[in-house]
């Protein structure tokens, strides 16, 4: 009985497969210095190029941030974002999101960068 429980334990620890967020396609910016964030309490938004918005893997339209972000917050008032936006995303974009940012109270922000290499 016991070898039995322990290979259906076995088969399923190998068959699972774990759903990782894929996001939107971004082109993420290079910085000088980078600095790596926690990852409890953290929700990521992609904002691409072509103004698409995308929260953890939601795609939604830029006015809808701002309830969906308060929803997140009234959850987990700890929540910090991380915003993976497309270096070439028009600024003016990324300021309507982070003013829905503020209109939500959601302030502990982090921008997603790679590290420049050399």
């Amino acid at each position: 009985m016991a070898d039995i429980a322990f290979l259906l334990l076995v088969f399923f620890m190998v068959s699972t497969v774990f759903r990782a967020e894929t996001g939107l396609k971004v082109i993420i910016p290079q910085a000088e210095a980078a600095k790596k964030i926690p990852t409890k309490n953290l929700t990521h938004v992609w904002i691409a190029m072509n103004g698409i918005v995308s929260i953890d893997d939601a795609l939604i339209t830029k006015d809808k941030v701002s309830p969906i972000m308060n929803r997140k917050r009234q959850i987990n008032p700890d929540i910090i974002v991380s915003v993976r936006c497309d270096k070439s995303t028009n600024y003016g974009l990324v300021e309507d999101v982070f003013d829905q940012f503020v209109e939500a109270s959601v302030l502990k922000i982090s921008l997603a960068t790679t590290k420049k290499r050399g």
